[in-house]
């Protein structure tokens, strides 16, 4: 390892991390959100009911997290460039297999097995990498990583509308997964497990004081017998339930209301661009104010949004819907990583956060299905928007309860 005197390169190589981070789930969650605008040509193709055409995206939005605690281990292990590289060839290989479907099940097989195994070795090994490199500026670089996030929900949604109608659905499939194959395969390669591994120090500093007290390394084994582990996972599992229902219902929720599917489209990019300056905003803020107490903020006020989406039925009142309620869900992505890295450490991260955010994979599970179960019964979102907002409360209560811990 370079010595205490070893001067640093002029590009700390943690943001090159970042910037692979960015790709990782630009593509992980772009390829999610996108399915809002394939949504009504399956459910056509297939003759298929709303709650079946939903469980497509809930499938794969499940795995996402879900299989954390598969691919966070193995990224401690492994490194996160290979296993983040092999998830994009998965999405790859989910789409493309969609595009072919002549049956529903074979999109349930297809995109929701292939995206959401693909999806699930991207996200927790780049997230978890990110917070390696960084402990005074993790909230930062933790809200450009997962700006990705936004970036994907502004890009892929209108793609994939347009390419949905120049080219029909399933070519518009083909067409998705080369890019994710090409670009995002070759940006995974550019990522490293950790600082010390390249003889540096998190943030690009010098070595950390030998006199300080240590902070956190607590093992999964550890970690797992904690009260904060728990009610974090509880968070995690609340809040995907309840985000993920406008996410998938969006479209059919705007056609129902008598406009067309490029507003559906629309609004899912404008949550993503205002997502983007929410991941950038509340990532400066918590280092100052506070993670825990920033992330139990932005529970409240998406569940005050998420009330508001119930009466939000014409273009103007959904695009102050989808404005707001991204920024706020701008805030979730960077700072529940981070405060998990705060109480916990970085030692065992892709293990810790992997298997915590397998909670949030039952929530993607449920949420939208359920959501799409109600609708089919009801006729109605109204009861699926009233579990939206009794999940986020629910998950501000665990936070509320989570013991406040400084960075370490």
């Amino acid at each position: 390892m370079a010595s205490g005197t070893h001067t640093p390169p002029r590009l700390f190589y943690g943001w090159i991390v970042v910037a692979a981070a960015f790709v990782g789930t630009f593509f992980a969650f772009g390829i999610a959100y996108s399915f809002g605008p394939f949504f009504p040509a399956i459910e056509t193709e297939f003759q298929a009911s709303r709650s079946d055409v939903a469980l497509v995206s809930a499938i794969a939005g499940a795995l996402l997290f879900a299989l954390g605690a598969v691919s966070g281990p193995l990224a401690d292990r492994l490194g996160p460039a290979a296993l983040a590289a092999t998830g994009m060839a998965l999405v790859a290989a989910g789409l493309a297999g969609a595009a072919k479907a002549t049956a529903l099940w074979h999109v349930y097989l297809a995109y929701g097995l292939g995206v959401g195994v693909g999806t699930g070795f991207i996200y927790i090994p780049v997230i978890s990498a990110v917070q390696r490199w960084f402990v005074l500026r993790r909230g930062l670089a933790s809200g450009l990583a997962v700006m990705g996030i936004g970036a994907g929900a502004l890009v892929t949604p209108p793609a994939a509308n347009w390419l949905i109608e120049h080219h029909g659905w399933r070519d518009a499939m083909t067409l998705l997964a080369v890019v994710v194959a090409v670009v995002g395969g070759l940006a995974m390669l550019a990522l490293r497990h950790s600082p010390e591994k390249r003889g540096l120090y998190p943030d690009g500093g010098p070595p950390p004081d030998a006199s300080a007290p240590p902070g956190p390394a607590a093992t999964l084994r550890e970690a797992l017998r904690t009260r904060d582990f728990w009610l974090l996972g509880a968070a995690g599992l609340f809040i995907s339930f309840s985000l993920f229902v406008p996410m998938v219902h969006m479209v059919p929720y705007v056609l129902d209301h008598g406009m067309d599917e490029a507003i559906g489209a629309w609004l899912l990019s404008l949550i993503g661009v205002s997502s983007l300056a929410g991941r950038f905003l509340f990532g400066v803020v918590a280092d100052r104010l506070g993670r825990l107490r920033t992330l139990i903020g932005v529970y409240l006020a998406l569940a005050v949004m998420m009330a508001f989406w119930y009466v939000a039925r014409d273009a103007w009142t959904l695009t102050f819907f989808a404005i707001i309620f991204g920024t706020l869900y701008g805030g979730f992505a960077p700072l529940m990583p981070a405060i998990i890295a705060d109480v916990f450490g970085v030692r065992h991260l892709g293990s810790i956060l992997g298997v915590n955010y397998s909670g949030a994979g039952l929530g993607v599970l449920t949420g939208p299905t359920l959501a799409g179960f109600l609708f089919d019964l009801t006729g109605s979102y109204a009861l699926a928007i009233v579990a939206a907002v009794v999940g986020l409360l629910a998950g501000a209560a665990c936070l509320l309860a989570v013991r406040p811990r400084q960075p370490g």
